[in-house]
């Protein structure tokens, strides 16, 4: 997995090869990251477009946000790839004797606990997303509606995704205040995931009636 090249170099054809296959990665949480980015680059796509009827000084900056957005949630992605992996080289630990075994299970916690961390930090990114896409959606071009609502539906598609890989991990976690404390994190950054999706959603609709 650590031969795998940066996500940002690699062609679609040979992502989807490779997501295809056995290897162990990319597997979901990188496909949530990737999700999440496209929504950002639909997004910076929307502003784009405004941008042609004239200048807009936030309009702007807020494509400056998306840029950096997307490029944090391929970093995200990529970063869910390694967390994996270092499951797996840790599972792979010897264990013939007792410390090994010890030393085995203290890492294998370790990376355990980093398989929720890391698409948890993938959701709040992707959840921040909807965030910025809020203005797009509210002042971008009205020739880019459908385009606006895709971006925002993929970004909550994200967060909804990275935390499928937060939660399937936290049984697995043995030290059950940090579970707490994670799974915690995750319900609220799904609850305000939510309340933005669907508060974005109805300002499409206004405009789309209005």
């Amino acid at each position: 997995m650590s031969g795998l090249a940066p996500l940002a170099q690699r062609t679609i054809g040979g992502y989807l090869e490779t997501l295809g296959s056995s290897e162990p990665a990319p597997g979901g949480g990188s496909v949530a990251g990737l999700v999440g980015a496209l929504a950002a680059g639909l997004g910076q796509m929307v502003i784009s477009l405004t941008l042609k009827g004239g200048q807009d000084a936030t309009f702007e900056a807020q494509f400056e946000t998306l840029v950096g957005v997307r490029e944090s949630l391929l970093a995200a992605a990529a970063a869910d790839e390694r967390a994996y992996g270092g499951y797996v080289d840790a599972s792979r630990l010897p264990k013939a004797t007792d410390d090994e075994k010890a030393h085995r299970r203290v890492a294998m916690q370790a990376a355990i606990v980093n398989a929720a961390n890391v698409p948890l930090m993938l959701a709040e990114a992707a959840c921040g997303l909807l965030e910025d896409l809020e203005p797009v959606a509210r002042k971008g071009t009205a020739h880019a509606l459908s385009d606006a609502e895709i971006a925002i539906m993929l970004a909550h598609t994200s967060v909804k995704a990275a935390l499928v890989n937060v939660r399937v991990n936290l049984p697995l976690i043995k030290d059950e205040a940090k579970a707490r404390s994670i799974s915690s994190r995750a319900g609220t950054v799904e609850a305000r995931a939510d309340r933005h999706a669907a508060e974005v959603r109805a300002a499409l609709d206004a405009r789309r009636n209005g």
